[in-house]
């Protein structure tokens, strides 16, 4: 649009209005959510089987200032309360949190250190508790969990892997790749079937995030596919 704008060119700026305007459309990014999410199920306990590990990927808290300095939120808990639960029901015998930090946090510890706190509060013993190194990104996470456990003398494979049904499809093909057993575990599910309303059709804010995480989700696939075949091509070559 500031393109359109700069050269004076009103085909730029009507395609950039129209675009926005389609983004922001709860319809359409419902629409791309459930389909990000389609081949997901939700599970239970009862439904998985018995690994070595559970996993649980970060991006849950965010860090606020208060009257007693900086203390954590919670955005979305779900995956958390997915993996306590899973070890409640004794599907594995760790349970692993990732140390996730990015540059921009203020937080003077990692994400996993918080959870962990967390979960000694819901009687998960501190022993069963594994925290990763700081980590960035899902392949930094995935390439943390498998040191953890393919280090280990019993060179524990198999994990169930507990991230939000929309981020799964990346995670579970970069944890695969880290050499790992991987039993999805989705949660957090955020599409929904709703019915037509005028609403749907008129620009919203928060569908236009929500296209915009679908679109980035879809972009992230996309990389790692395309990095997997070229490494491959390098490695042959």
């Amino acid at each position: 649009m500031l393109l359109g704008l700069f050269k004076k060119r009103a085909a730029y700026v009507a395609v950039a209005a129209v675009l926005l305007y389609v983004g922001s459309m709860p319809i359409v990014s419902e629409a791309l959510f459930r389909q990000i999410e389609s081949d997901e199920v939700k599970l239970t306990p009862q439904d998985t089987p018995e690994a070595d590990a559970i996993v649980v990927l970060g991006g849950m808290l965010v860090w606020v200032q208060s009257k007693q300095g900086l203390v954590t939120e919670w955005g979305d808990p779900d995956r958390f309360f997915a993996g306590v639960e899973l070890m409640a029901t004794q599907r594995a015998p760790l349970l692993i949190f990732t140390g996730g930090k990015v540059p921009w946090d203020l937080g003077l510890e990692s994400e996993g250190h918080v959870l962990k706190r967390y979960a000694q509060r819901l009687n998960v013993p501190a022993e069963k508790i594994l925290v990763t190194a700081d980590v960035q990104n899902t392949e930094q996470e995935a390439r943390e969990v498998s040191k953890l456990l393919l280090a280990s003398s019993e060179k524990r494979k198999k994990i169930i892997l507990v991230t939000s049904a929309f981020h799964m499809k990346r995670a579970e093909m970069l944890f695969i790749k880290a050499g790992l057993d991987v039993f999805a575990y989705p949660v957090d599910f955020r599409s929904s079937q709703v019915a037509l309303t005028p609403m749907s059709f008129l620009p919203q804010i928060g569908a236009l995030g929500t296209t915009d995480a679908a679109i980035r989700e879809s972009l992230g696939v996309l990389f790692y596919k395309l990095k997997f075949i070229l490494t491959r091509s390098d490695t042959r070559g």
